[in-house]
């Protein structure tokens, strides 16, 4: 995140490809932590997994082209998977190297296939994120050649947001037990947002960038919108004359750039005009909080502190004394204080391997709590997920838009929304201890991020 005083009034061989999708992973991911299951579900054999993929994600669009665009669905000419020993696929008048499509998937126009590399890219899909997301591999791809079929011309980035989206809509086909070959409990949805955080743009990529495929919250987003809508929102997708809202922001500056978009934590000498993001937050979000309360015609008592703890030492928190394993991961939000408490180690943690808005959404998910238990806000299942929400919509005032942010304090940098998903899949918590999923989480924090605070009654009234 990067401080800001201003405020915002009003809110080759890639041509010949075409779709070349798979791209390295940015880095830095752990799919272990908190209470979350500590692998992914993976498959004995991927190569068959994409190809049962390949068989019903073709049936899925047999019917479903029809009724999104009206016309019958032809059928591709081919499906190649390849590695390092086999004959390359065609695309094209120049023969291809294994080299030159490595680790790769594509959709390649010129001679209607689908081509993936079965040698490395899918079983490295396999064991990291799962089997599943070797199959919405298949899926993202098929939404190219849907794409190829209607015609379907845009900038690259919404192209390829809408393939996420197709593959969200087969996804949600095999969740409701309609997929042939596949069973509903093969969908892990959690790891499918760790696979699109993963492969994802790199931060400070521009969205015009004829490369750009979106930041990790733009796919995951994007996968969402399929999964609860179908496929006919996706269509919605590709406009010529009208650009998506996507989150890929540029660094601001070289400075910004060098830091990697974080901001220093603590006051001092390396935080511009002295002031380190976690005394910025606390002001910040007291403003926000402030002006959503006199909207909603409630009232918002400032957080008094935020309180950084060592767990070996103690804090006095609602009368009692809590210490040790008490605060552990703590988060939490003191109501008789007034304060937010939150553990150093986990603070720390969150930005050394994440960044800071990792930080920044845990501390912010605090101030949500608080938020709801000034207006009275019962504690009840869906409360976790309306903070979440919240967390978002405080996130979007953050966000610059044509230069600059609602917030006169702090503007989101690049590669921030992605951090604070990595922060929801590094300390998750499993359902069944009653906690909500990653993909539950994020898709609360989407909801508050493009819809504001009001969208977040979905969860429950807001006072």
């Amino acid at each position: 995140m990067k401080r800001t005083s201003t405020s915002l009034i009003a809110l080759g061989l890639v041509s010949m490809l075409a779709v070349a999708c798979a791209q390295e992973a940015t880095g830095g991911l752990t799919l272990t932590g908190g209470d979350g299951p500590s692998a992914p579900q993976v498959s004995d054999d991927p190569s068959a997994l994409a190809q049962r993929a390949v068989e019903d994600v073709t049936e899925f669009w047999r019917g479903t082209y029809p009724a999104v665009y009206g016309e019958e669905f032809q059928e591709l000419a081919g499906f190649y998977p390849y590695g390092p020993n086999t004959e390359t696929p065609p695309c094209g008048p120049i023969e291809l190297a294994y080299e030159e499509i490595a680790n790769n998937a594509f959709y390649c126009p010129d001679d209607d296939i689908i081509a993936w590399d079965e040698g490395q890219l899918m079983p490295q899909l396999n064991e990291e994120f799962g089997a599943f997301t070797v199959a919405i591999v298949i899926a993202h791809e098929y939404g190219h050649a849907a794409q190829a079929r209607f015609g379907t011309a845009d900038r690259t980035v919404d192209l390829e947001l809408q393939a996420d989206c197709f593959a969200g809509a087969w996804t949600q086909r095999v969740a409701d037990g309609e997929a042939e070959g596949f069973e509903p409990s093969d969908v892990d949805l959690d790891k499918t947002v760790a696979g699109m955080i993963s492969i994802r743009d790199a931060p400070g990529t521009e969205a015009d960038d004829p490369m750009a495929h979106g930041s990790g919250f733009d796919r995951v987003s994007a996968f969402q919108d399929g999964f609860e809508h179908g496929a006919q929102k996706c269509a919605e997708y590709a406009n010529e004359t009208e650009d998506r809202l996507t989150a890929e922001i540029e660094f601001r500056d070289n400075d910004d750039y060098e830091r990697g978009g974080n901001f220093p934590l603590e006051d001092g000498p390396e935080a511009p005009n002295g002031e380190g993001l976690l005394t910025l937050l606390e002001r910040d979000l007291n403003d926000y909080y402030g002006q959503v309360a006199t909207e909603l015609g409630a009232e918002f008592t400032p957080v008094a502190d935020l309180v950084i703890v060592d767990p070996s030492d103690a804090v006095s928190c609602g009368g009692d004394s809590l210490s040790g394993e008490e605060l552990e991961l703590a988060a939490i939000y003191c109501q008789d204080e007034n304060v937010a408490v939150l553990d150093g180690n986990l603070v720390e943690q969150l930005n050394a391997e994440y960044g800071d808005f990792a930080v920044a959404s845990e501390v912010a998910g605090v101030w949500a709590v608080a938020f709801q238990t000034q207006l009275g806000i019962d504690d009840g299942d869906a409360a976790g997920l309306q903070a979440d929400c919240l967390t978002g919509s405080w996130a979007a005032w953050t966000f610059p838009v044509n230069g600059d942010a609602l917030s006169d304090t702090l503007a989101m940098s690049a590669g921030d929304l992605d951090e604070g998903i990595m922060g929801f899949l590094a300390y998750r918590t499993e359902p069944e201890g009653g906690g909500s999923t990653v993909f539950e989480r994020t898709a609360a924090l989407r909801t508050g991020f493009f819809e504001s605070y009001d969208a977040c009654e979905e969860y429950g009234p807001l006072g």
